[in-house]
C-alpha cells in the first residue's frame, strides 16, 4: 500500500492564484520548442528550407520572398539553401518582424 504525504496550507485566493500562474508559466515554458531551443547555442547551426519551413509554418516561396527583401537572409552551400537558426530565433524575438 502506497502511503502519500499530505499538506495542508493556508493560503489566501490571491496567493493561490499566484501560486497557479507560476506553475502555468513554467511548464508552458518547459513545452514551448521556439523558447527551448532558443536556450542551445545555435550560432553556427544551419537549417534546411524544408525544416525552416516546418518550424515557421510557411511555404517555400515565403521563404525565398523574405530571403530577397532581406526579412530573412539564406546562405547557398553549393546547390542548397540554408538558414542560421540563430538568425530565425532573432527575428522571431523582435516584436516588430515580418514573421
Amino acid at each position: 500500500m502506497n502511503m502519500q504525504n499530505v499538506q495542508m496550507l493556508n493560503l489566501s485566493i490571491s496567493d493561490l492564484t499566484n501560486l497557479i500562474a507560476e506553475c502555468l508559466k513554467a511548464e508552458l515554458e518547459k513545452n514551448n520548442p521556439i523558447k527551448n531551443k532558443a536556450t542551445v547555442e545555435t550560432t553556427n547551426h544551419l537549417l534546411s528550407r524544408k525544416e525552416v519551413s516546418e518550424m515557421l509554418k510557411v511555404s517555400y516561396t515565403t521563404l525565398f520572398h523574405w530571403n530577397n527583401d532581406g526579412t530573412l537572409p539564406a546562405q547557398k552551400l553549393g546547390n542548397r539553401v540554408y538558414y542560421q537558426e540563430s538568425q530565425i530565433l532573432d527575428r522571431l524575438k523582435k516584436p516588430s518582424n515580418n514573421l
